[in-house]
This record gives C-alpha cells, structure tokens and sequence, in this order.
C-alpha cells in the first residue's frame, strides 16, 4: 500500500480550512491516486520480464487500485492498494529480496515449460489430475525434476495420457524473489505532480 497525504497544523485546523480548499484537497488526492494506479499498472507491471514484472495471471495487476479519499485528525489521504499477498514478494524496496519455502512439505514445485500455458500460468499442481504417469528423478546436476504425461481432461479420450513423458516440475526447498515493483519509483513519479496540483489552486505542500 502507498498513501499520499496532505496533514494540517495542528490538527483541529482542518475544521477551520474554507469548503472550498478542502472539496479541492480531496479532488487532488483522487484524481492523483488514479494516476498513480494507473502508471503502475502499465508501466511497471507490465514490462518484460525478467527485469520487469510483466503478466501472466493478470491477477496482481487487476487487484492494484487507488484507495478512497478518508479524512482523519487533521489528515486527508488517499492512495494505491495492491489488494493481493501475491504482491508482497514482488513489490517493495529496491534490493528487497524475499525467500519462498513450501509451507506443507519439503519442497515447492516450480513448473516448466510443459507444465505452463503460452501465458506462462502453471497448468495444474503436481497432484492435479492434469498428469499421469509421474516419477522423480535427479538430474546429473542434482536438481530434482518431476517427470511425467498430460491427461487429456475433455472429450473422447478424457482420462487417458498423451505424448511422451517430459519434465513437468523443478521441486526446490525455497526460491528467492526480487522485488520489481518499487514504492520510491512510484512516488518520484508522483510527487511532483501532487506539488504542481496543490500549486495550481494556491497551497504550498511542504514536509517530506
């Protein structure tokens, strides 16, 4: 979550601000808290990867959305959501790194390229009943892969395996995340534009 604020001095100085000022205050803050969302969304989470998040599900991106205007103890905010856990790992301080370990048993399963839509989305979990036929083996390098056949899910052949056997998943104990999504790119983009607004209907913003 990112919030931008304006906060009045002191406090109980926010009743004393004219109507005017205050329906312009909360107008600023929304309309920059679009703004805000909608430069994440197309610029930062959509981009090649690996340098930059890009889309597979959709889901990250979708769940990004400004937050409603609230008003508070001398403070006005808004502000963008990410709405999701999904976005923990990948959104955060440049350098952030975040370590991923299975939560039931003793690895995490990471599809491969068989294993994937065109769109990069796994087709099912190891279990699922997507694959038939499955077995572990190592590698030479000591990478630990689950082998196995699709199973066709619909029409006349429903059940049965197809294809050759083919690594379906690279099983590890933990896989570490670098952030790509950083808050303070995000508000060196915004905050000039939250100045200039303020300053186009006569308030100076000052603090950090």
């Amino acid at each position: 979550m990112i919030r931008g604020k304006v906060q009045v001095q002191p406090p109980d100085a926010l009743r004393k601000v004219p109507r005017r000022v205050m329906i312009e205050t909360k107008r600023i803050l929304a309309t920059e808290a679009r703004l805000m969302t909608g430069y994440t969304r197309t610029t930062l989470m959509s981009g090649p990867r690996p340098s930059m998040l890009g889309v597979r599900t959709g889901n990250l991106r979708s769940q990004t959305k400004p937050l409603p205007v609230t008003e508070r103890s001398g403070v006005i905010e808004s502000g963008m959501g990410f709405g999701t856990e999904y976005a923990r790992p990948h959104v955060g301080p440049m350098g952030q790194v975040t370590t991923i370990r299975a939560k039931t048993g003793k690895f995490l399963a990471i599809p491969m390229d068989a294993a994937k839509t065109p769109a990069g989305v796994a087709r099912g979990a190891p279990r699922s009943g997507v694959w038939g036929e499955t077995f572990f083996r190592r590698t030479d390098k000591g990478n630990l892969i689950l082998f196995g056949k699709r199973v066709a899910q619909k029409g006349a052949h429903a059940g049965q395996t197809r294809g050759g056997i083919t690594p379906l998943f690279l099983m590890v104990k933990q896989v570490k995340i670098k952030s790509r999504v950083h808050p303070e790119e995000i508000l060196a983009w915004e905050k000039p534009k939250l100045i200039a607004a303020f300053r186009n209907i006569g308030i100076r913003l000052t603090g950090g």
